[in-house]
């Protein structure tokens, strides 16, 4: 039975280099290939389109397209089909950027021998193939452990929550008194329940991440208050192992928009780690300041003078589950979950993490998260010319309890449907639905820039709000206010950087009378 020949798809607009391939092709077995030979990208993604196509010999300089383009867009019409770059001479490093983006080879234009061509197609759809099957099973892997972790992580907690309870009973002598080697045995066994209920902790928070449910909560932060809640919470992990844990800060640093849990968290995983890799008598510094490339952006640093990392190693260890193999870190303790973590809190408040270091010398995690800025908040409401007259309006929604209270859990359960809910209010893109911008003791506030009118859009959201499902149940309630802003207007002489700033000031005034209205309302 004779074997389907393969279909090869030659793109190049250069008919004496195609009429070259096709020749090379002329003492292969007859129907063991089939060329398709076309001149455009265009005509080349309507026929990838169209499926049948095992290879793409493929020239990066077309009359439709050129360079590295060529190549994403043939694997963007057909992922599935290997991509086999044709290139001259002097674009040999081009060809191999080709190959980062996803190219399986290249072959120099006047260098291929007549036998090679065919045999590198067959390699290329090969190589193809075994990459794909091992992705696949990569994924089925990575699928299997995110559902097994998930279940045991979960059924873990209670049974951990018991040792823990009996153990400090134990520790506090309510129970009796201990005898000192008994109390070394039980300070023990009360560190190793610390590090499961950690790697626990760890399991569920990525099981949030791949599920959607990681919450995040944009608003304007104190990257101090950060740093001294992390370095308090971790000095007696550090004088433990006789490491000095210091923190150093720039003068008036701005503050963060970024949610303050969050980077309490990323900071904890960070300083954590650079204690474990940090040997006695060592040191462990967190810095902040602003980005001396961009002052709308804080740099927040740990560094350490532990073991160091392989250079080859700084991007992988934000993988999820990745763990070193190097001697120098078999000490250590955990899932390989932390610094994962730390990446998709990081990115998930438009920020960004990366980590520098040399073996022997220590490391460094730096990570950049945007100033909180009103200005630069309000510039899609205020800095364009208005085509409605009105004032600027500050629509303020309040989100309060039957009880009187509304509790942290409630907060955090229903404070993003509500933020959703709010935005799909908005009338255009003009109007701005801002972060949270401060405490308002029991009641949780909501404010909205709006250049469309505060009128109609308060009516919107209370006809929204009434059919907010979860509004008695939960035992909530909402009120739903605006106040003018007079005055908010450009002067033809003024800059848009000075007028945003003044425009900036009067609603942050606004922002701080109503909440410090309502705290003393519900005092």
């Amino acid at each position: 039975m004779n074997e389907k020949p393969l279909q090869v798809l030659v793109v190049e607009d250069n008919a004496g280099d195609a009429r070259l391939l096709r020749e090379m092709f002329s003492k292969e077995t007859p129907g063991s290939f089939q060329l398709t030979h076309l001149s455009r990208m265009s005509e080349a993604v309507i026929h990838l389109a169209n499926g049948g196509v095992d290879v793409v010999l493929l020239d990066m300089g077309l009359p439709d397209e050129h360079g590295l383009d060529t190549v994403r867009r043939s694997i963007a019409a057909a992922p599935g089909v290997p991509v086999i770059v044709l290139t001259g001479l002097d674009d040999e490093a081009l060809a191999a950027e080709a190959m980062k983006e996803g190219a399986q080879d290249y072959l120099i234009k006047g260098q291929i021998e007549n036998r090679a061509l065919p045999r590198a197609l067959r390699h290329a759809i090969e190589r193809h193939r075994m990459q794909t099957e091992a992705d696949l099973v990569r994924t089925h892997q990575m699928q299997f452990k995110d559902e097994f972790l998930s279940h045991v992580s979960h059924e873990l907690r209670s049974p951990l929550s018991a040792i823990y309870q009996f153990v400090t009973i134990l520790l506090d002598r309510l129970a009796g008194d201990l005898n000192p080697e008994q109390h070394e045995y039980m300070e023990i066994i009360l560190r190793n329940v610390k590090q499961l209920q950690s790697m626990i902790n760890d399991l569920l928070e990525v099981t949030r991440v791949q599920a959607g449910k990681l919450t995040i909560e944009l608003q304007c932060a104190s990257v101090s208050d950060a740093i001294g809640y992390a370095v308090n919470t971790l000095e007696g992990a550090a004088a433990a192992k006789g490491i000095t844990l210091s923190s150093e800060m720039e003068r008036r640093l701005p503050s963060a928009c970024a949610d303050p849990t969050r980077i309490r968290q990323i900071l904890i995983i960070l300083v954590d780690n650079a204690i474990k890799f940090t040997p006695a008598n060592g040191a462990v510094k967190v810095e902040a300041r602003l980005a001396e490339e961009d002052s709308n952006f804080l740099v927040l640093e740990v560094s350490d003078s532990g073991c160091g990392i392989n250079p080859d190693m700084t991007e992988r260890i934000f993988e999820r589950l990745f763990q070193a193999t190097d001697p120098a870190l078999a000490g250590r303790k955990g899932l390989g979950l932390g610094l994962y973590i730390c990446k998709e809190l990081v990115t998930r408040q438009g920020g960004q993490i990366w980590a520098t270091s040399t073996l022997g010398q220590g490391a460094v995690f730096s990570v950049k998260l945007p100033v909180f800025c009103l200005n630069r908040l309000i510039s899609p409401a205020l800095g364009k010319e208005r085509r409605t007259q009105g004032p600027v309006a500050l629509v303020v929604t309040e989100m309060g309890s039957m009880t009187g209270w509304l509790s942290d859990e409630v907060r955090a359960e229903h404070s993003h449907g509500v933020r959703d809910l709010l935005q799909r209010c908005l009338h255009s893109d003009r109007d701005v639905l801002l972060p949270k911008m401060g405490s308002a003791g029991a009641a949780e506030l909501f404010f909205i820039v709006a250049v469309t009118g505060g009128e109609a859009i308060s009516r919107r959201i209370r006809e929204q709000l009434d059919d907010y499902e979860s509004m008695d149940q939960a035992g909530l309630t909402f009120s739903t206010s605006y106040r003018s802003l007079e005055g908010i207007k450009r002067n033809a002489s003024e800059s848009m950087e000075d007028f945003l700033e003044q425009a900036a000031a009067k609603i942050q005034g606004l922002i701080n009378e109503e909440i410090s209205s309502r705290m003393v309302e519900n005092a």
